[in-house]
């Protein structure tokens, strides 16, 4: 089966930080298919490459390549509200999407187009083409869209997967003909593996600190400055700590004006944006997922249970359906910073607590089969099923 993969944003190099599932749903698919990948260029992105048997195909929409701001610079809902350049850049970005789609993708079997916007450019697929196309919605974009668009594309798919059953309810009422849960892969060799935790602390100049780790795009959708506002009412309890933020976006500098008008600069370390999150998981005491609208099962969650990690995860979206308090996960109100620094002294101060969390977090992941395994055979027959209804 040729698979042909449409995403407005792919991992720009193997070790990129910027939507790494995308190229783990690819990989894990290319282990047993024919994928190739459609999606935007960068400054700096090679226009065809092949990685792990997966071939991408980039287009560019605005020259010089540098001055493309759709994508790469945060989310793109956020990118269209804040940018004048990426508003006059989007008819660009959907046309040269369309265009390299239909060159590249003509002779493939079946379109799985991730997120609303590279279903939209799938359709020239299926109306010239007569191409069957999945749709997989990751939240960012309906979100972000108008809801005319979204049900506009959703009623047009053959099937349309999500990993958040919020998502999913959403996409039924939009009128979806064939609403399906599929899981995000993970990348379980990475996070799995044994790190040599001593060396990177030694890197980082942590001693003997417990460490706090939010892992998230710097946007309003996943909140980040409730941490940083969380972090006062926890060194006022404890002061052998540290906190750990990994991530960039349009709330950077409000971010960093925050640490420095509560003078918790110390405190913190900010690598910046990085692919190396397995690292400091592997040295994280907690992690922290503080998102005001999605949380159920975001990439970073799932990929700290993978690592044994204790989350603290916010009651947002459909939550407390799934994370029973104090089982699988510590939930607290969202935008509460008091509330969550609070919980997080409470979760050190618990050990034994902390050690039930970070046991049950792995066998959340095998009862809601977040193990590749399990989702490949699922993503597989769906996409063959949706070329035999055609």
């Amino acid at each position: 089966m040729k698979i042909c993969i449409l995403a407005t944003s792919y991992p720009r190099t193997k070790d990129d930080y910027w939507v790494p599932f995308m190229h783990s749903w690819a990989r894990e698919l290319a282990k047993k298919e024919d994928v190739t990948v459609v999606t935007s260029g960068g400054a700096n992105t090679k226009d065809y490459e092949v990685r792990d048997n997966v071939k991408i195909h980039r287009f560019n929409y605005f020259y010089p390549k540098n001055l493309q701001v759709l994508t790469y610079t945060g989310g793109m809902g956020e990118s269209f509200k804040q940018n004048f350049l990426a508003k006059l850049q989007a008819p660009f970005f959907m046309l040269s999407f369309m265009l390299k789609s239909l060159k590249i993708a003509k002779n493939c079997d079946v379109i799985n187009a991730h997120w609303v916007l590279s279903g939209l450019a799938a359709l020239p697929l299926k109306f010239f083409y007569k191409k069957p196309v999945v749709l997989t919605e990751h939240g960012g974009s309906i979100r972000a869209l108008p809801k005319w668009l979204n049900k506009f594309v959703i009623k047009r798919m053959d099937a349309v997967t999500s990993a958040h059953y919020d998502m999913l309810e959403i996409i039924k009422k939009m009128g979806a003909k064939n609403a399906v849960d599929i899981k995000n892969f993970l990348n379980e060799d990475k996070f799995l593996k044994k790190h040599n935790k001593s060396e990177i602390k030694k890197e980082l100049k942590i001693k003997n600190e417990l460490i706090v780790t939010f892992i998230g795009r710097f946007e309003p959708l996943k909140d980040p400055l409730t941490f940083v506002n969380s972090i006062p009412y926890i060194i006022k309890s404890m002061k052998n700590v540290k906190f750990i933020m990994i991530g960039d976006g349009h709330l950077k500098e409000d971010i960093e004006n925050q640490i420095e008008k509560l003078n918790i600069g110390k405190y913190m370390i900010m690598p910046g944006p990085t692919a190396d999150v397995d690292n400091f998981l592997a040295i994280s005491d907690v992690f922290i997922a503080c998102s005001a609208t999605e949380n159920c099962f975001s990439t970073t969650i799932l990929e700290a249970m993978l690592s044994k990690v204790p989350c603290i995860i916010t009651k947002a979206g459909m939550t407390e359906k799934f994370f029973a308090h104090k089982q699988y996960a510590y939930l607290v109100e969202k935008k509460n910073p008091k509330s969550l620094g609070e919980s997080i002294v409470e979760l050190f101060n618990d050990k034994n607590l902390r050690q039930k969390l970070s046991k049950n977090g792995l066998e959340f992941l095998d009862k809601y089969e977040f193990r590749n395994s399990a989702i490949i055979n699922k993503i597989i027959k769906i996409l063959k099923n949706s070329i035999k209804s055609r």
